[in-house]
C-alpha cells in the first residue's frame, strides 16, 4: 500500500488534518502523521463563532482534538512515500519549517 506523510505540530487545523487520515485510507493509502517529535499534538478549530454580536468576519480559534504523531521528523525517509499532504491551520508549515 503506498504511504503519504502528513506532518503536523501543534495547532493543526483539526478537521483538514483528521479528514484525510480517514479519506485517504479509502483510496488505498496508507497515512504516516509525523510532527517534530512523536508524540501528541494539540489541535485546533477554526470556526465563525454562531450570534455574535457584533459578527465576526474572520475565524475564532477554539481548542480542538489532539492528534498522535507517530514519526518525528528527524526519522523520515522520503523515499518511504509516495506523497505528502499539508493539512491546513498554522502549525504543519510552521513545523516543517522549523526541523
Amino acid at each position: 500500500m503506498p504511504r503519504v506523510l502528513l506532518p503536523i505540530g501543534d495547532a493543526t487545523e483539526v478537521l483538514d488534518t483528521m479528514y484525510p487520515i480517514f479519506r485517504l485510507p479509502e483510496d488505498g493509502f496508507e497515512v504516516d502523521v509525523a510532527g517534530p517529535e512523536a508524540r501528541l499534538y494539540h489541535g485546533v478549530l477554526h470556526e465563525v463563532p454562531p450570534g455574535a454580536d457584533p459578527p465576526w468576519d474572520i475565524t475564532q480559534e477554539r481548542p480542538g482534538y489532539h492528534i498522535r504523531a507517530t514519526v518525528a521528523f528527524r526519522n523520515v525517509r522520503a523515499e518511504d512515500y509516495a506523497g505528502l499532504f499539508l493539512s491546513g491551520g498554522r502549525a504543519a508549515n510552521r513545523s516543517v519549517a522549523q526541523s
